[in-house]
């Protein structure tokens, strides 16, 4: 197996076992808890990965009957998320979630190239040169165990997690163009690239905490709709994680997705 294959299944049952943990916390926890009333909670939410992540690409051609080639490396910002899901109250403080998130980023990538000369073997050129307008897209399908504990009458915490099915699509340089500068060609500029989009499908993990409130119903101006009592403002901090293979020429790579994101909205419970 690969050593890239072992180190991402290493993680996923670390992921897995803190996962557990968590949740058998927040179990004894929650018992003592007095149970919501509610038994479905719907969640609107928007929000933003704000951690970053780094990934390269080596692509190899033959030019001048030698090898050649150029190093893409790849790094993503903070990226915006609307998310969504609904929450079903099975027994006391257990519940059941199914949520749906989109994220997208655009970003750039540095190249870094090495071409062989037209005329001396063993004498590569270097030249570099940025791709910008790349794109990450990530659409997340999660599903949610939670253990909900009513501190309040008007505030609820709960812990969650479970398995998660991740589509991903990225923009991937797959070539790279460049101009001689003239006899005796020991210069060269970078003119180009060309961008495929790759996409994969893959098993994940989700887990998270997530505060909510109501209590729009308690201001002055929303006090006479009575439909405010149903209404409420929640705050989720979730860590997703997954990798896909995506292929980059003749080759796979396992690139990781998700990271760390804090999404707020509405919650609508009934």
């Amino acid at each position: 197996m690969p050593e890239r294959k072992r180190t991402s299944g290493r993680r996923a049952v670390a992921l897995s076992i803190g996962l557990v943990a968590g949740l058998v916390d927040g179990a004894s926890t929650a018992m003592a808890q007095p149970a919501p009333t509610e038994r479905i909670v719907v969640r609107l939410d928007v929000g933003v990965r704000p951690g970053s992540r780094t990934f390269a690409t080596n692509t190899v051609f033959n030019l001048f009957s030698e090898p050649g080639g150029f190093q893409t490396d790849y790094e993503f910002d903070r990226g915006g998320i609307v998310d969504g899901g609904i929450s079903f109250r099975l027994w006391r403080n257990l519940a059941v979630g199914l949520d749906l998130e989109s994220y997208r980023l655009v970003h750039s990538a540095q190249i870094t190239a090495d071409l062989p000369h037209p005329i001396f073997f063993d004498l590569p050129r270097t030249t570099t040169g940025v791709a910008g307008g790349l794109e990450r897209r990530e659409l997340w399908f999660h599903v949610r165990a939670l253990w909900i504990m009513q501190l309040t009458d008007w505030l609820v915490v709960s812990v969650s997690g479970g398995p998660s099915l991740l589509n991903a699509r990225q923009d991937l340089v797959s070539s790279v163009e460049h101009m001689e500068v003239g006899f005796p060609f020991d210069e060269i500029i970078f003119s180009g690239h060309t961008v495929k989009s790759r996409s994969g499908w893959t098993v994940g993990l989700n887990e998270g905490v997530e505060i909510y409130t109501f209590v729009l119903h308690k201001l002055p101006f929303l006090s006479r709709y009575e439909m405010m009592e149903q209404v409420g403002l929640g705050l989720l901090v979730r860590n997703v994680w997954g990798s896909v293979d995506l292929r980059v020429g003749d080759d796979l790579i396992a690139v990781d997705h998700g990271g760390v994101e804090v999404t707020t909205g509405l919650r609508l419970r009934f």
